[in-house]
């Protein structure tokens, strides 16, 4: 074991800690069809020009700009057409003065063109057209390597992959690219009060509901969650369960962290030859917390009530695993808010309160969810952010400016949109 565990230690030292023991993952080849939300571990090089020839941005007439000079509505000037390009010809031939070649959008502009003048500007008997414009040189033209040129670096590593990012990867021809593997993690929910989701609830006894919580919060971060079943509060069972997990990346049990006659994690993780770094954290919700290490895998004894297991989700777990996928920003965005009502908060912890988020003009306003019990997970469900209450204060007032870390999707969905 690493130091002395029986202290309680502050935030900061706990994140600081489980990111010092990251290891970083492996690499893989994808496909680019799967590839959206997965970390990028090799740089994008754009191998050509995008795009790799001039091109036309509209259905219209390839010209020499200098031959419509003055051409208006009241003066429009007559050119010859002598040919049709169509996206994906290979123009043949040479625009002369006093030709147009009809080009449609995405055809290759033919030698001696400068510009485009839409269909709109013009009429035509087929034979010639008539064009009601000057264009200036270039108009409508899309020029060779304007969304990428050659040696462009186009992806860092570590950047997670959205659906634009695809669409680049994809317009330089490459139909793969190299990925961080996904991190596998265990999920265990110790505690011979749950009940298995489906099967009928008997007197004392609770759903099982932190294992797919805690699966999904994986799966939202980019590993991949395994299930495991209950384990029961027993040491062999604790034992047995542990010793499925070998092979995963990371391992989440949840409850049999405290200090109770049935809490036998911490005395299982020993057992296991598991180095326990810390536990106990100076925090509210999810002060009993224990964290290990072993080869390069992490194991976390969250808590067992679930606000608690899923903040310390996000403060310790989810920063970890995007550190082993090679993500650059691993914690949580944080924003300055406005407290609109009090809340009283524990003086020696460091509170994290559940709230809502409002624009006020340009000040974001937040609203404690209610109840702020460790076992309340709907005011989790309900809420934007977690308001921070450092150790020392027992009251976040009304009125005062706090920081506050964002959960749950960054972009909120509006119900109405901001265009008139």
């Amino acid at each position: 074991m690493g130091g002395d565990i029986s202290l309680v230690i502050s935030v900061a030292e706990a994140i600081a800690q489980v990111l010092s023991d990251v290891v970083p993952l492996a690499a893989e080849e994808v496909g680019i069809a799967v590839a959206r939300g997965r970390v990028l571990a090799r740089e994008v090089v754009a191998g050509i020009d995008i795009p790799p020839f001039r091109n036309s941005q509209m259905d219209g007439f390839a010209v020499r700009s200098a031959d419509l000079a003055g051409s208006s509505d009241a003066a429009p000037v007559r050119l010859r057409v002598v040919a049709t390009i169509a996206a994906g010809d290979a123009p043949e031939g040479t625009v002369g003065s006093g030709e147009a070649i009809r080009i449609m959008t995405g055809g290759a502009l033919p030698e001696g063109a400068d510009a485009v003048v839409k269909v709109e500007d013009t009429s035509t008997d087929g034979s010639t057209v008539a064009v009601r414009h000057a264009p200036h040189p270039g108009e409508f033209v899309r020029p060779v390597g304007e969304d990428l040129r050659a040696g462009d670096r186009v992806l860092e590593v570590g950047r997670v992959l959205r659906p634009a990012d695809i669409g680049l990867i994809a317009s330089l021809g490459l139909p793969t690219v190299r990925v961080a593997v996904r991190p596998r993690v265990a999920v265990l929910a110790t505690g011979d009060e749950l009940v298995d989701l489906g099967r009928p609830l008997a007197p004392g006894r609770i759903y099982n509901s932190n294992a797919y919580t805690l699966a999904a919060a994986v799966e939202e971060v980019g590993g991949d969650a395994v299930v495991f079943g209950i384990v029961r509060d027993t040491r062999d069972a604790l034992r047995e369960a542990f010793a499925a997990t070998r092979g995963f990346d990371a391992v989440l049990s949840t409850g049999g962290v405290s200090v109770g006659d049935f809490d036998f994690v911490k005395e299982v993780m020993d057992e296991q030859g598991l180095e326990r770094r810390f536990w106990q954290v100076a925090q509210k919700p999810g002060k009993p917390i224990t964290f290990a290490a072993r080869d390069g895998r992490l194991y976390f004894g969250l808590p067992g009530n679930p606000v608690s297991s899923l903040v310390c989700f996000e403060l310790y777990v989810a920063p970890a695993l995007r550190r082993a996928l090679g993500m650059k920003h691993v914690h949580a965005p944080t924003v300055e808010v406005v407290m609109e009502r009090s809340v009283r908060t524990a003086k020696g912890l460091c509170e994290l309160v559940r709230c809502t988020l409002r624009r006020d003009g340009d000040v974001l306003l937040a609203s404690p969810t209610g109840t702020q019990s460790s076992g309340v997970l709907r005011s989790l469900s309900l809420a934007d952010c977690l308001a921070i209450s450092p150790p020392g204060i027992d009251e976040l007032a009304a009125g005062s400016r706090v920081t506050a870390l964002r959960i749950g999707p960054v972009h909120t969905p509006s119900p109405e949109h901001p265009f008139a």
